[in-house]
């Protein structure tokens, strides 16, 4: 037991000794604990070759990108992906609604306006379609305004796509309250102001991503110029679909065809590939649990196809074939080649190219900055402090600007605060020396009776994965934090190590990036294992 029932780092090292032991130096005392994670992490590794263990991604499927594919029709007027709409109907929740696991307003909106749609198609008849979209109307007449009052968790064209699905439901006669929505329709026409068609069509924009939500012009043909190797739009399904219904072209049937055969259920992701991303975010994860360090094979492989993607120039995507760089995916293979001992710290200019007035900006038209792409980009520079000690100020001031209640941040990616939080916090102490009191109170006060964390009405593995890396941020820089918070949250993270996952990534709606999410619980479990009182016995 460490005295005093408090764990005090200084300078320490985290790794693997072993088949699946952590070790943790406390204080020059080296603690182990026993885990079964050596298998883990080299599965977790395995699928970082340049895409993931499906070949590009572990998004979970999404009823709104889904819906899309189901509205496809032939030439001659056959439904094109049929076993989309039979996965709709067997997916619908219980409540009517479509959507993730956790009740956010935002997501279930846009996804059960956009399944009800697409099952009151033309030719849409899968088995008990006509009983989902009685249900699935009586949701949404239900749930009507619950999106003005939602705090947090506005989905990714959300304002776009829902006077869009709107107007095509009301032009069906299908009885729902619109002057609910009456409000989306001024706030999407001042979006699409933001970029207008002309530019649409000339440049890749953030619109690309969204283009189903724009609504049907044969001009949107034009944009296959801007698609991926892969024949994507973006890197979106539903972008595509709404490419190739333009006549887009073969390559966008290519990426669909391909997608329906990948997920042979019918139901699929909301982007695809990911590959960059997921890279970028499980090496991170690891390296903080020091479970990637450069003698596993499988490491050093990610981080050299990494690097190569990366360039000279020091910025990048979500994947090797997004049109769009940004800072939050450029900043983080900075970081994680810097890691595993790659000479990228001439390449932090490049992040450069982001900075706008008062924060870094993660796509041109953003209308509000986002707090983790912000993070990462302090993350980065501190790498590097004394050569970028204006753009660092910037991005702090703006990042404590950001804070709630002194002691917490939230972030338009993730609904949940202990993600950004996270972020945040490591930023923060890699970059400064600034005491973060307020932060530790609260996630000291936040956890559950049974050591997990969570923000929606009990704890999740992600979310419980989350705090103990931010408390380990935290004590890295001298924190107190009582050994039974580490005790309770190796407890519980023992017994999760595979989920359950639910959706709390923000895209087209919420989903589960699994290799991340399985990433955090992992690097969450060897932390509060090693920390724990009861190393030789989790």
């Amino acid at each position: 037991m460490i005295e005093q029932g408090v764990v005090e780092v200084g300078t320490r090292g985290l790794g693997l000794s072993g088949r699946g032991v952590a070790e943790l130096r406390v204080d020059g005392r080296e603690v182990r604990a026993n885990l079964p994670v050596e298998e883990r992490v080299e599965a977790l590794l395995a699928g970082l070759d340049g895409g993931g263990a499906d070949g590009g991604g572990s998004f979970g499927a999404c009823p709104y990108t889904t819906a899309w594919l189901g509205r496809l029709r032939d030439p001659g007027g056959a439904v094109r992906y049929p076993r989309s709409l039979r996965w709709l109907v067997e997916h619908q929740r219980a409540d009517g609604s479509w959507g993730g696991e956790v009740a956010f307003p935002h997501d279930r909106t846009v996804c059960t306006l956009a399944a009800v749609v697409a099952l009151t198609d033309a030719g849409a008849s899968p088995p008990g379609r006509a009983d989902a979209v009685r249900a699935g109307l009586a949701y949404l007449r239900g749930h009507s305004t619950g999106w003005r009052r939602a705090p947090v968790g506005e989905t990714m064209g959300f304002e776009l796509a829902v006077p869009l699905l709107l107007g095509v439901a009301s032009a069906r006669g299908l009885d729902l309250p619109y002057r609910d929505w009456d409000d989306l329709a001024r706030t999407r026409q001042g979006k699409l102001e933001l970029i207008p068609r002309e530019r649409l069509l000339s440049e890749p924009t953030s619109l690309l991503y969204s283009l189903e939500a724009i609504g049907a012009d044969p001009a949107h043909r034009a944009l296959a110029r801007f698609s991926g190797p892969d024949g994507s739009l973006a890197n979106s399904p539903s972008a595509t679909a709404a490419l190739w219904s333009a006549g887009g072209g073969g390559a966008a049937a290519g990426y669909l065809d391909d997608l329906a055969r990948r997920f042979p259920d019918g139901g699929v992701p909301s982007l695809y590939p990911t590959e960059v991303f997921e890279t970028a975010w499980v090496l991170h994860n690891l390296q903080r649990a020091g479970l990637a360090d450069a003698r596993r094979p499988g490491a050093a492989r990610a981080a050299r196809w990494l690097r190569a993607l990366l360039g000279t120039h020091g910025r990048l995507g979500l994947s090797a074939g997004f049109p769009l760089a940004d800072p939050d995916d450029s900043a983080m293979a900075i970081i994680v080649l810097h890691a595993a001992g790659h000479d990228v710290l001439g390449l932090l200019d490049g992040l450069l190219a982001f900075e706008g007035e008062r924060c870094f900006v993660t796509y041109p038209g953003e209308r509000d900055g986002s707090v983790t792409p912000n993070a990462r980009v302090l993350e980065a520079l501190a790498l590097r402090r004394a050569a970028y000690a204006r753009p660092m100020a910037k991005v702090t001031g703006f990042l404590l600007d950001a804070r709630r209640e002194g002691a917490w941040w939230y972030d338009k990616w993730h609904v949940s605060p202990y993600y950004a939080t996270a972020q945040v916090t490591y930023a923060l102490t890699r970059a400064t020396a600034m005491r973060l009191d307020g932060t530790l109170r609260w996630l000291l006060e936040t956890q559950r009776p049974d050591g997990s964390w969570g923000w929606y009405g009990r704890g999740t593995p992600e979310e419980t994965g989350c705090a103990v890396l931010n408390l380990d941020a935290l004590a890295r820089q001298g924190a107190r934090v009582p050994v039974s918070v580490w005790d309770g949250a190796r407890r519980y993270l023992r017994r999760h190590l595979d989920g359950p996952f639910p959706e709390m990534w923000v895209g087209r709606g919420l989903y589960t990036p699994l290799a991340v999410s399985s990433s955090t619980v992992l690097a969450g479990a060897v932390v509060a294992a090693a920390r724990s009182s009861h190393t030789a016995a989790p």
